[in-house]
């Protein structure tokens, strides 16, 4: 069966399978193997056979390819489990990584309920090769029984991986605290350089005291742009 500018779907397959297996049934009733006329005896047995072949050759092909449906299914699945399992476990670098991880974490099994559906509609597919008796490669059959464990394997890494992150966050905090106070002493010891500008009165000096200047207003304006990372 051509599939044409729209895919064909397992199950229009399997009744289009139903159909040809009707076929064959039939040409078997109603052509005989053999056909005596008078004194004669004529050999059906070869034009029936070549009709049901054609019958048999078409539900051959549309059984494989209801066979690549569902491996071509699978591995798509397999691959979003894939990426959602890099994305779980992909070390954050900052406080602000860690949060985004931890909300597509909490977004998950709205995703993973969508997935459960398609798994569902894969797992027909293969039910309509075991109607037909097809028998999948071991390594398909593994593959099958994979994505079918997938979202239960998904929701232990989120359970190991939250603690993980329950950890990094402790440590991401803890730094964040020696970050702030060595911010704020930087801050006091800009304040106490500042005020001492107030004791310069030689202005033989102002060329030292211009560079001076700029190095506290450099300091100055790191210190503001580090202060947006704690606000």
């Amino acid at each position: 069966m051509d599939e044409g500018d729209t895919p064909i779907t397992a199950e229009a397959l399997k009744a289009d399978i139903q159909d040809h297996r009707k076929e064959e049934e039939k040409l078997r009733a109603q052509i005989p193997e053999f056909v005596t006329v008078s004194i004669f005896q004529i050999n059906c047995k070869d034009i029936r056979n070549m009709y049901v072949g054609k019958h048999s050759n078409i539900i051959e092909k549309e059984v494989k390819l209801i066979a690549q449906k569902a491996k071509e299914q699978n591995y798509k699945l397999a691959t979003k489990f894939d990426e959602i399992n890099e994305r779980i476990r992909r070390v954050p670098k900052n406080i602000e990584d860690l949060t985004e991880t931890k909300k597509y974490i909490s977004e998950i099994p709205a995703t993973i309920a969508k997935l459960r559906e398609e798994i569902n509609q894969c797992m027909d597919v293969y039910g309509i090769l075991d109607d037909f008796n097809f028998e999948i490669s071991g390594a398909d059959q593994d593959q099958k029984w994979q994505l079918f464990g997938a979202p239960q394997k998904i929701q232990a890494v989120i359970e190991a991986q939250s603690q993980v992150l329950e950890k990094q966050r402790e440590g991401f905090i803890k730094g964040m605290e020696l970050e702030q106070e060595e911010f704020e002493e930087t801050l006091d010891n800009l304040a106490i350089t500042v005020g001492g500008f107030a004791a310069f009165v030689d202005l033989n000096r102002y060329e030292e005291i211009a560079v001076d200047v700029e190095s506290v207003n450099k300091r100055i304006q790191e210190c503001i742009e580090q202060s947006r990372l704690f606000n």
